[in-house]
């Protein structure tokens, strides 16, 4: 699996994410896309900063992982047989874990600063979708 970014390597080539990286990019993608914006596939996209940064419904996490492991089945199939472990924080940080036997991503969400932050690479995605 492969993601290509809006970005160039350090030879000004447009930098392409490959394996783990590119899950990570594309598991990014599906988490802050919104529903609808993609007019082919208008259930593509989870929302998360639209429909579960102030939901406080006591349900919300059952909910959210119900999301998550739709979208994940529905557009990357290539990520079978996933567990996903979500955990909220009093600082409103995120937890979201996904295991998948071709290994774990773990992704955390700022719910104040609306940040992409991924413990692994150090790396941190400011939500402009």
């Amino acid at each position: 699996m492969e993601a290509h970014v809006l970005t160039i390597n350090d030879f000004n080539v447009p930098k392409v994410f490959k394996n783990a990286d590119a899950n990570y990019m594309h598991i990014v993608y599906l988490l802050l896309l919104e529903p609808g914006k993609i007019q082919s596939h208008p259930t593509m996209g989870i929302g998360l900063r639209s429909r579960y940064r102030f939901n406080n419904a006591p349900n919300i996490l059952t909910v959210l992982e119900n999301d998550i492991k739709s979208q994940l089945e529905t557009y990357l199939p290539d990520l079978k047989n996933t567990d996903i472990v979500l955990d909220l924080d009093d600082n409103h940080i995120l937890s979201i874990t996904i295991v998948t036997p071709e290994g774990v991503y773990q992704i955390n969400y700022n719910t104040n600063t609306e940040d992409i932050i991924l413990p692994n690479s150090k790396t941190t995605y400011i939500n402009n979708i």
